[in-house]
This record gives C-alpha cells, structure tokens and sequence, in this order.
C-alpha cells in the first residue's frame, strides 16, 4: 500500500495520539471507579473516627470519610484534567506534512473519521 501525502513523522504522531486516547480511556475508567468507592465507603463509614495531624503532630479527630472526600476531589480534578487532554490528543496530525502541507488532494477530514479522531490539525 502506498502512503502517499503520510510522512513517517505523521504516521508515528498519528500512532501515539491513538495508543495515548486508548491509554486515557483505561486510566479514566479506573479513576472513575476509584472516585465511585471513595463516595461509597466515605458514606458507608461515616461513623469512623481517625486522628487528624498538623505539622506532623496528631491534632483533632476527624471522620474518616471527610479525609476519603478530599482526596477524592483531588481526584475529581485529575480526572477534568484528563478529559481535557483527551480533547487536545483527538487531534488527527495525519497527512500534515513536514514542513508546508503536501500537493496531494488527500480527504483528511474522512480519514480522521475512519481513525476516529474528532478533528483535524
């Protein structure tokens, strides 16, 4: 088959952004998860009981499930961080050229169609 208009630049960039959308996927799904059993054990032990530090020292009591909640807002950001990324990796760099595009009347927008990219560089 011959890749006419596709650098070998184009191609590998074209890979990366597919392995990196694929890879964002999985790593969403598990966040996701992460986050749902936080909320659920956070409100199922809500009862519990844990000592709180400041600078190392134990401090006040606190409840368990508010330590779980804040990490998982902090979990909550990452993962609008990373559907951002996902945003900016669905980007389809194939058939760009170099360095100023290429003469070939190649159909971009159907090729990153058929690749599953949402828009084009």
């Amino acid at each position: 088959k011959l890749h006419t208009g596709q650098s070998r630049n184009d191609q590998v960039a074209t890979d990366v952004r597919l392995w990196l959308k694929q890879e964002c996927m999985v790593i969403r799904s598990l966040l996701v998860e992460l986050l749902k059993t936080a909320a659920n054990r956070a409100e199922s032990e809500v009862d519990l009981l844990m000592p709180g530090y400041t600078h190392l020292q134990p401090a006040q009591a606190i409840r368990w499930s508010h330590w779980m909640l804040c990490h998982a807002s902090k979990w909550k950001r990452d993962l609008e961080r990373l559907d951002d990324l996902v945003k900016r990796v669905d980007v389809m760099p194939l058939g760009s050229g170099a360095l100023a595009g290429h003469p070939f009347g190649l159909d971009r927008a159907s090729l990153a169609k058929d690749l599953n990219f949402a828009q084009i560089t």
